[in-house]
């Protein structure tokens, strides 16, 4: 579904039309097809994809509770990403203007779709969204269209994962009852899922822990490595 303040000024509400999201997607008006930046041709980077991925733990209640449970574990996630959208219009949206883009200027907000799965690429249970935000956004100060400067929302990604992470606690808590583990790095796990339930849900880590056991590999990079070695084909 389109979402972000500045969607509605294109007239896009709803659910996505794939036509109207490829035209915003090359700064295109998806109603008269008329370029809505001064520069020509499409962007040489069309969007950004900001995903929200909910603890395993969160996935397995979602997917394994009842179906009065499965709609309450849905809601707090597309509350959370909801209100921690707002969070990054207001900190990160912003046009970027003259030569290298070295001019910044204050934006309304994103133009930006939402698509929420419900499983992992291995299908295991696993509720993320994806925000693709659009390499385009309004000027509050001049009224024209600009390209997105996306160093804000680059700085901002980490912050947002906590503040995700820390809504959806909240509502799950104030909805259900849930309890959390301590936090570790803004991210938590319901109390009372036993983590062989959660290892058999995990294949896409039983991948990625294989592969680094093959190799020998422990650090950071390398596990990002695996992850898209082992990763398969949408």
């Amino acid at each position: 579904r389109w979402i972000g303040r500045s969607s509605e000024r294109l007239a896009l509400t709803g659910e996505v039309d794939g036509d109207d999201l490829h035209a915003v997607l090359a700064s295109l008006d998806p109603t008269t097809g008329e370029r809505l930046t001064r520069a020509q041709g499409a962007p040489k980077v069309p969007g950004f994809d900001a995903t929200f991925s909910a603890p395993k733990t969160v996935s397995l209640l979602f997917a394994l509770g009842s179906p009065e449970v499965a709609d309450e574990v849905r809601a707090a996630h597309d509350l959370a990403v909801e209100r921690t959208l707002r969070v990054l219009e207001d900190e990160t949206a912003r046009a970027r203007r003259g030569k290298g883009g070295r001019t910044q200027m204050s934006a309304e907000g994103f133009v930006a779709t939402s698509f929420r799965h419900r499983t992992s690429r291995a299908g295991d249970p696993q509720i993320h969204t994806h925000v693709l935000v659009a390499n385009v956004v309004h000027s509050a100060e001049d009224g024209r269209w600009s390209a997105l400067d996306a160093r804000p929302l680059y700085g901002w990604a980490k912050t947002a994962g906590y503040l995700y992470e820390a809504q959806l606690r909240a509502e799950l808590t104030s909805r259900l009852g849930v309890e959390w583990d301590r936090p570790i790095n803004g991210i938590s796990d319901v109390v009372g899922i036993d983590r062989e339930v959660v290892w058999e849900f995990s294949q896409r880590r039983q991948q990625i822990e294989d592969h680094l056991d093959e190799r020998g590999l422990t650090s950071g990079r390398a596990a990002q490595v695996a992850a898209y070695a082992t990763r398969q084909a949408k």
